[in-house]
């Protein structure tokens, strides 16, 4: 309910020790134009609140279809209480209201030995492009780097689909500029000085790492890698730099299966094409670019 910000951070920061998961919270209700307060869920003993949990909308990618998922993060039980059942019975609220709303599966990234009692199972993984990049061609050309404006929204949107098109898992991020750039993030488009847009980056602060890059032009999209010149790229093998803009000679992508990175159906059997594609080798598993909000931590 609106009001009860301060007492959700208290449980998170309590629950964890530190201000990261609080932050989360915070930044997910402010940037996230996905953000639904009913799935700002909590639990109270009397007046004091003592568990929380964040279920955020999202549409994911999955055999080539757009559905909708929930994605939990985080949740948090004061130390007190933990270990009671809180946390279970939050996570049963929030399967049941978006069971109710039509969403087709729940996902999320966290403890292999808590979340399977729940009804998780881990069917993805984490997308990686390693770079060499003493083997990177010099850049062709120089850029002008820019804040990410309204009207480079439309791209970004239609760029994103494109990558994404054929990745299980990949999240489609919204149309609001706040998805897009927010503090605490590297993110910014990326021009030629004839005024073509060349790409779009975004990095977290000061870890050395590109998390997302996108482009239209294949020969662009690699003069602004050997320009920023970075250790990894967190983009899928089947998305759409893997199959146009890397080369061998100077990087690798590939996936890996996660314990960690786990789903729960919403709509019963909505995951099965997908694992029988995957332990097939139909598709390689699939993996979740994660918005804006958790870059930041």
């Amino acid at each position: 309910m609106p009001g009860d910000e301060d007492a959700i951070d208290l449980v998170n920061c309590s629950a964890f020790r530190q201000m990261g998961e609080a932050d989360l919270v915070r930044m997910t209700r402010s940037y996230y134009l996905g953000f639904d307060r009913r799935y700002s869920i909590t639990a109270w003993d009397g007046d004091e609140m003592v568990g929380h949990v964040l279920f955020s909308p999202a549409r994911i990618r999955l055999m080539g279809e757009t559905v909708s998922a929930l994605v939990l993060a985080p949740i948090a039980v004061v130390p007190k209480r933990q270990r009671s059942g809180i946390g279970g019975e939050l996570i049963r609220r929030g399967h049941e209201l978006g069971k109710r709303e039509g969403f087709a599966l729940a996902f999320l990234c966290g403890h292999p030995s808590y979340y399977p009692r729940h009804g998780y199972r881990a069917c993805f993984g984490f997308a990686k492009v390693t770079i060499e990049k003493d083997k990177l061609p010099e850049p062709g050309q120089e850029f002008r780097i820019m804040p990410v404006r309204p009207a480079d929204i439309p791209w970004l949107v239609e760029r994103q689909a494109a990558e994404l098109a054929d990745v299980d898992f990949g999240w489609l991020w919204g149309t609001g500029l706040s998805e897009w750039r927010i503090p605490c993030v590297n993110s910014v488009m990326w021009w030629t000085k004839d005024g073509r847009r060349a790409a779009y980056t975004a990095a977290p602060v000061g870890k050395g790492k590109c998390s997302k890059l996108l482009a239209d032009d294949p020969a662009l999209a690699r003069d602004v890698i050997a320009t920023i010149k970075p250790e990894s790229v967190d983009h899928h093998p089947s998305g759409w730099l893997a199959r146009n803009v890397l080369e061998k000679e100077w990087s690798k992508a590939e996936v890996k299966v996660s314990e960690a990175a786990m789903a729960c159906e919403l709509r019963e059997g909505v995951l099965e094409p997908y694992l029988k594609a995957v332990e097939s080798g139909e598709r390689p598993v699939g993996s979740c670019n994660f918005t804006l909000p958790v870059m930041a931590l």
